[in-house]
């Protein structure tokens, strides 16, 4: 346990952003304590699920039951549980649900004799299964919570003026800063290949779409093959001559997440340029697209999200950008791909 849990009362709050800081800076310290104690929690509860499968097995087949249906119920059961995790209607969850008791109890009846116990393995196994999602959820919450943490001191820590660099148009300028700020991009432009301006990509639907700059970094033979090891990533720019609009924005998300499907590498960076004139801004609707919206693209059973960033040049030299982005892309628990 943090010592300052058991030193500070809870209820003293002097500065309350600066506790708001504290306190999360106080719970990332945790944060790889508790992800081990997950870890621990998921070996254990998948071992006693392992267990409990050969125990229904074998218990059917020393009380006198039928061990080949009890076998074979195991496939909706699973199969359902699996369902339940991927949908987000109340009511067919609850069908599901349903569905899951039913098939229980027919596994329960096909054990046989020893019926109370079959109950209870039957039961647990459900339970167990029910935890281990649970608990991914929790450790996909703390890895997003790290995540989140470290992105936020980094800005916190960043240099509040970003100067634009030298560069004969924006595309230009907004590589050379890339390749500033990011050594693995830096290098990455430095292979023959990675980068494409202009670019044309087709997309899973057939359709084409013009990118004004494209940087990719091709995915592991490991990724491909077993869904581990490095997925890659994609940088996308398009420049706009004027304030990138709603429908501008949305047909970019689209076009993006199309064409990520066909090249199946994640996108890290979607780079909205814009030289603005004076206090030129954005409107209010583009302005919640571009905090709020993110481009989610699902690759080898993992969804990955990126944010649009636009990146405003101003009279004065410098960018604006709307969000920051830092970090290389990230699946939808909020777990940073490697690259």
């Amino acid at each position: 346990m943090d010592r300052e849990q058991t030193t500070r009362d809870a209820r003293a709050v002097e500065d309350p952003m600066a506790a708001i800081f504290d306190l999360a800076e106080s719970v990332d310290r945790q944060t790889p304590k508790i992800r081990r104690m997950l870890r621990y929690v998921r070996v254990f509860v998948s071992v006693w699920l392992l267990l409990d499968f050969f125990l229904i097995i074998v218990l059917a087949a020393i009380g006198g039951g039928n061990p080949g249906a009890a076998f074979l119920l195991f496939i909706p059961i699973i199969a359902l549980l699996f369902a339940m995790r991927r949908i987000s209607g109340s009511t067919v969850r609850l069908v599901l649900l349903i569905l899951v008791i039913v098939f229980a109890n027919l596994q329960i009846i096909s054990i046989g004799g020893l019926l109370f116990v079959g109950v209870v393995l039957v039961a647990l196994f459900v339970l167990g299964f029910i935890i281990l999602e649970l608990m991914r959820d929790l450790r996909s919450f703390f890895d997003y919570f790290a995540l989140r943490h470290r992105v936020i001191q980094r800005v916190r820590q960043a240099d509040p003026v970003v100067y634009v660099p030298e560069g004969k148009d924006a595309v230009e300028r907004i590589l050379a800063h890339l390749a500033s700020s990011s050594p693995d991009v830096r290098g990455l432009m430095a292979v023959p290949g990675a980068v494409a301006i202009p670019a044309l990509l087709t997309g899973k639907s057939g359709l084409t779409y013009s990118f004004d700059a494209y940087v990719r970094r091709s995915p592991s033979q490991l990724w491909r093959t077993v869904s581990l090891g490095s997925p890659g990533y994609a940088v996308f720019v398009k420049a706009f001559e004027k304030a990138p609009t709603l429908q501008d924005l949305n047909a970019l998300k689209a076009a993006v997440e199309d064409a990520s499907l066909t090249s199946r590498i994640p996108p890290a960076r979607i780079l909205v340029l814009w030289q603005a004139k004076g206090d030129e801004s954005v409107t209010p609707d583009v302005y919640e697209f571009l905090t709020k919206e993110a481009a989610r693209v699902r690759l080898r059973g993992h969804t990955f999200v990126c944010s649009l960033e636009l990146a405003v040049e101003r009279d004065d030299g410098t960018y604006d950008f709307i969000p920051l982005v830092l970090e290389p892309a990230v699946v939808s628990g909020g777990r940073p791909t490697p690259g």
